[in-house]
């Protein structure tokens, strides 16, 4: 088959064709699953007139983009004429690549006052619920786990290690190992190894606070300093020449902050049964 065979430009447009029109059906797919999810939010209203006006943009800007590919397609029977005519040449447009910039909905100046305007008018009930959607929708799944495994109010063990020298002081030392808990496995974490990570962005989104040593959870402090991780740890500190290990012993738990989402959340009435992790 030749390059200019009009079978071929026939087929090609209709796979162009085909391919506009799986763009339009997935946008539409995209656009009614957000709808749905932005209905369930603190400002419905507002977000949901917001993806109208996106999708209208996407529908306008993909019917411009068919309308044009029809236009850069010959006429039926041009190909066919051309070829039957000796010595006929037939001369193709030049393939151009359009980018398409898709508006904002509003500009960030209108978000802005928007806002403003919204907290003027908002309730303390209605401020919370908002200041909890954004929460939550930062957390994922084995943190959620976490605060319903805290919300008992207990404290818990959590540990610090540092490298320093013999003699030196706490600023000229170096975190090794941070936040290491068993707060992750024992709520059933899936990834209950990165249980130090999911513990430093809890207490950066304000949802659990650390405190002072507590002498009695010294059997949780000696698990996790006896546990293999920890003495490999310590011990490749120490093979190091005037280097020492230093263990800070510290508690985390539920913030006052952290205590007020889990009851907006329903508490316990929405805690489902947990089973072992991978089941």
């Amino acid at each position: 088959m030749s390059a200019n065979d009009p079978k071929q430009d026939d087929n090609t447009a209709g796979r162009a064709l085909a391919v506009n029109d799986g763009a339009v059906a997935n946008a539409r797919r995209a656009g009614r699953f957000a709808a749905s999810f932005l209905s369930r939010l603190p400002g419905a209203d507002i977000a949901q007139e917001q993806l109208r006006k996106a999708e209208k943009a996407l529908f306008a800007t993909l019917k411009e983009r068919m309308e044009r590919a029809a236009e850069d397609e010959p006429p039926a029977g041009e190909g066919q004429a051309a070829g039957s005519s000796a010595g006929a040449t037939r001369t193709r447009k030049p393939k151009v690549e359009r980018t398409y910039m898709l508006p904002l909905p509003q500009p960030p100046s209108r978000m802005f006052a928007d806002l403003l305007q919204q907290a003027v008018d908002q309730t303390k009930p209605q401020a919370y619920d908002y200041l909890f959607a954004a929460i939550l929708r930062e957390l994922v799944p084995d943190e959620a786990r976490i605060i319903s495994f805290l919300s008992d109010g207990a404290r818990h063990a959590v540990i610090q290690l540092h490298s320093g020298t013999l003699l030196g002081s706490a600023q000229s030392r170096t975190l090794v190992m941070e936040n290491v808990n068993a707060v992750a496995k024992n709520a059933g974490a899936s990834l209950h190894e990165s249980g130090h990570y999911y513990i430093g962005r809890l207490r950066r989104l304000g949802l659990i606070e650390f405190g002072p040593e507590d002498p009695q959870l010294l059997v949780q402090y000696q698990l996790i300093e006896n546990s293999s991780e920890m003495r490999q740890t310590i011990a490749s500190i120490e093979s190091k020449p005037r280097q020492r290990a230093r263990i800070t012993r510290e508690t985390l738990r539920l913030s006052v902050t952290g205590q007020q989402l889990w009851r907006a959340c329903g508490g316990a009435s929405v805690q489902p049964k947990l089973a072992a992790p991978g089941k």
